[in-house]
């Protein structure tokens, strides 16, 4: 890569402007250097010539034309100079005044309306110029009334736009077709370090275990680029300090719990069936914390094929006698690790039959997401308490009896796959009563 592509983005940015201006001025030079020279100027004798002889004046490439026709419409307003003039023209005819017609033909577009804005309205005789014959003919144009009742137009041939506007449009045209290309090479080079950062970010937001920043680009992307690789790094070990620091806590736990199983033999009858059901209850409650703290660690990603994966986990409960069923179901694969997902879906589905007494699937694609649809009939849960049921060891409201076992890290470690995967779970009251379990993930490329 270039010095000039890792220097900071103040330094590119000036360059960027620094070498604008300077091409911009080159263009205005070349631009001024290929127009015509100045060439002679038309006279009043000119027009008058033009006007006896109905003949087009060249001078130098420049023409002044002649025009047979009726009246022009419009000349009618005369300013200051335009009645000097008509005067002027007519003396060198030698025909009345009113056989003669000057519009005031400014280059610059608007020019001519402007000058009749601003220019009254001129009664009364006015003079001719003095030496009519030489005065210079510009940015006018005149029409003289023929023998036959018809008029003939004299004026300038100039761009519809007059010089001054072909200069400004020619300089422009050169301006976008130089700079234009020059400015879209400078911010694609520019925004490509910063767009592959962006996306980067957003794969390692999804737990993508391969995301990996790469130091290029300006130098404010690359210093920002290995700050978030080392706190992507300090995470990543922090998390699995933490998974390791659970699972020795569990050991250590299980380990007394097995003797209190030994002890508990001894004791009377009607007391030992109570020490038991505690026991495993915290036995569950430390493998429910251990799978959640897993969870939440970096995942292995394949391409997996969802519907048959929900299809068969479908199955395997309904071969149970659990009354789960799988409707519409699109075709969809998505990049997950397999064990996590089989648990996420698994929780689910074990909600659903384990509180409502059976669940219906819909799989479906929105855009570039998987969506899972879990409904139950059950009784559901207050709104105020749908969010809160996804923090960790939260069981619901009075209508979860406590009998049905869990320990309310469910749906917590439901959620912490679901995100570590790019994705999402949430929970629907549903209209006709029930719960909908809603899991987002995003489909794969190669997702039909």
């Amino acid at each position: 890569m270039s010095r000039l592509a890792r220097a900071p983005l103040f330094v590119q940015a000036i360059g960027l402007v620094v070498a604008t201006v300077i091409i911009a001025q080159l263009i205005t030079l070349a631009t001024v250097a290929a127009l015509p020279g100045v060439h002679e100027q038309f006279t009043f004798g000119d027009v008058a010539g033009a006007a006896r002889s109905l003949t087009p004046v060249e001078r130098q490439g420049q023409y002044l034309t002649v025009f047979v026709g009726a009246r022009p419409s419009g000349w009618e307003r005369d300013s200051m100079v335009e009645r000097r003039a008509r005067a002027t023209l007519a003396q060198l005819l030698d025909v009345p005044e009113e056989n003669v017609l000057i519009d005031n033909d400014v280059e610059v577009p608007g020019g001519d309306l402007l000058m009749r804005l601003t220019a009254p309205a001129v009664t009364g005789p006015v003079p001719p110029m003095d030496d009519g014959a030489d005065v210079m003919f510009e940015d006018l144009a005149a029409a003289v009334r023929l023998a036959d009742g018809r008029w003939v137009v004299i004026a300038t041939a100039t761009h519809w736009l007059g010089s001054a506007g072909f200069l400004m449009l020619l300089w422009l045209a050169v301006n976008i077709l130089v700079l234009g290309p020059l400015a879209w090479l400078f911010t694609r080079r520019l925004v490509r370090p910063i767009r592959a950062f962006a996306e980067t970010a957003e794969a390692a937001g999804r737990g993508d275990p391969s995301a990996s920043f790469t130091e290029a680009g300006p130098s404010e992307v690359r210093k920002a680029a290995r700050a978030l690789d080392e706190m992507q790094r300090r995470i990543a070990a922090s998390v699995e300090e933490r998974t390791r620091l659970i699972a020795a806590i569990a050991h250590d736990l299980r380990t007394p719990l097995t003797r209190l199983r030994f002890r508990a033999e001894n004791v009377p009858a009607d007391q030992r069936e109570k020490i038991v059901a505690d026991i495993e209850r915290m036995d569950s409650m430390i493998g429910g914390v251990l799978a959640f703290a897993r969870g939440e660690t970096r995942v292995e990603r394949l391409r997996l094929d969802l519907t048959a994966l929900v299809q068969s986990m479908v199955d395997d409960l309904a071969e149970t006698g659990a009354k789960v069923s799988l409707g519409e179901a699109a075709a969809i694969e998505v990049l997950a690790d397999p064990i996590a997902l089989r648990r996420l879906i698994g929780n689910l589905l074990d909600n659903a039959v384990r509180y409502a007494g059976g669940a219906r699937c819909r799989l479906l694609r929105e855009k570039d997401e998987a969506v899972l649809l879990v409904e139950d009939d059950g009784p559901g849960i207050k709104e105020e308490s749908l969010e809160r049921m996804f923090t960790p060891f939260e069981r619901g409201d009075a209508a979860r009896d406590p009998a049905t076992g869990g320990v309310g890290l469910g749906l917590a470690l439901a959620r912490g796959i679901a995100r570590a995967h790019g994705g999402d779970v949430r929970l629907v009251r549903r209209k006709q009563g029930g719960l909908c379990a809603e899991l987002r993930l995003p489909a794969s490329d190669g997702a039909g």
